[in-house]
């Protein structure tokens, strides 16, 4: 592609015209291509601009009516009649909802803007629930937002990443935490931003990671939600490495799988599900082909037949499947944490921090000393007289059980 040069390029001379540049090309060139792509992209960044403001706005309106949804004028309003209502009933409170007028006056603006909006009343009152704290908790990220700095993503992420404080958070946390992720939300997309906000949160937050995760843990569960088209998801909240442990695993058993008897005719496959099979040779007059089998079946849909094949017979159709496939998951823990001499979290891949224990299991080790690491790093003075690392060093780990101690890829000292 041409480009514009400057009377400064190798092999021009101080007399040479500004007109006359090695390439043919004058000061004040355009490229034409550039110009055409730059015609749709800089609206396209304003529009972005302005649907973030919507958004922002949109949240403005959202906070306002939770404020309405406090005042004490409206909520006499909507309770209406204390006759009428059956409120000082004693039989109406025994036997009738159990809604005191601040939750009858919250339910009455979630109807009104599922109504307006076209939505559930329970999805609209998510939505007035968020708007008020992205307002209250978070001004900068809805600040930022009005002005087209950060998307709607990233405000929906410092949402989440915010979801699960305390009531009682010491005042400074949130500000802090918006002063220090507000940069990386301008700079990097929504889920990039994610990681980053989960980490400096962290470092900030007041319950220490590990009571945390004993109280997770406690919340354990599988749920059955019941989708269209006849089908359902199921869902099990789990330990984060537990989890990222099953997928790795269901992924290499859908690796193994193999389509021999998917379908009965290629038609069964659905669009760029698989690549299309190149021509077969032609035959000699009287051969018989061969049966090829018919590949139709995504990386998703195996790893989905797997899931149901173990969890309804044990086992797979060939009485066989996953035996001998662990799933793995990579973790980096740092030294002086890992010793016990530092209090920064490991970090599991594709997740984000975890406590220690999870982190010291999957290295290999309740504790580890300084004479054998099976995360091989250096602990003592190198022969060299080195100081020991304190980098990060990432290890894999293969599950097996809860009760078998977890082999580290990167093991290699024999205890």
């Amino acid at each position: 592609m041409p480009m514009a040069t400057s009377n400064a390029t190798p092999g021009s001379t101080p007399d040479d015209s500004p007109d006359d540049t090695s390439d043919g090309f004058s000061e004040d060139y355009v490229d034409p291509v550039a110009e055409a792509i730059s015609a749709v992209i800089d609206p396209l960044v304003e529009n972005e601009k302005v649907i973030a403001a919507g958004y922002a706005e949109r949240i403005r309106l959202l906070a306002q009516l939770d404020g309405l949804g406090h005042d004490r004028r409206i909520i006499a309003g909507l309770a209406g009649d204390p006759l009428e209502s059956g409120r000082n009933d004693i039989d109406t409170q025994n036997h009738g909802p159990a809604w005191d007028d601040e939750e009858l006056a919250r339910r009455s603006m979630a109807a009104e803007v599922g109504f307006a909006l076209r939505m559930s009343s329970q999805t609209a009152g998510m939505m007035i629930f968020d708007a008020a704290r992205l307002v209250a908790q978070l001004p900068r990220f809805h600040r930022a937002l009005t002005e087209g700095r950060i998307g709607w993503g990233h405000a929906l992420r410092m949402l989440e990443v915010t979801a699960a404080l305390p009531v009682d958070l010491p005042e400074h946390v949130l500000p802090t935490l918006e002063e220090m992720v507000l940069p990386a939300a301008e700079k990097l997309s929504a889920s990039k931003f994610a990681k980053v906000a989960r980490q400096i949160m962290e470092s900030l937050h007041p319950i220490p990671l590990q009571e945390r995760v004993d109280a997770g843990v406690k919340e354990r569960r599988v749920v059955l939600r019941p989708d269209i088209n006849g089908m359902s998801w199921l869902n099990a909240y789990l330990k984060a490495d537990e989890a990222q442990a099953i997928y790795e695993r269901l992924t290499q058993i859908a690796k193994t799988l193999d389509d021999d008897d998917a379908a009965a005719d290629a038609t069964a496959c659905g669009a760029g599900d698989a690549p299309a099979p190149e021509p077969a040779p032609a035959l000699k007059p009287g051969a018989a082909r061969d049966p090829e089998p018919i590949v139709c079946r995504t990386r998703d849909q195996r790893r989905a037949d797997a899931y149901r094949d173990l969890l309804l017979d044990g086992v797979g159709a060939d009485g066989k499947l996953g035996r001998g496939i662990h799933g793995t998951v990579n973790i980096t823990i740092p030294v002086l944490t890992l010793l016990d001499q530092g209090d920064q979290p490991a970090i599991l891949d594709g997740y984000g921090p975890i406590d220690l224990d999870t982190a010291r299991r999957l290295a290999g080790k309740r504790r580890v000393s300084s004479a054998s690491s099976p995360t091989r790093t250096p602990a003592a003075p190198s022969p060299s007289g080195a100081p020991p690392t304190t980098r990060p060093r990432t290890c894999g780990a293969t599950f097996r059980s809860a009760t078998k101690p977890v082999r580290s890829r990167a093991a290699t000292a024999v205890p």
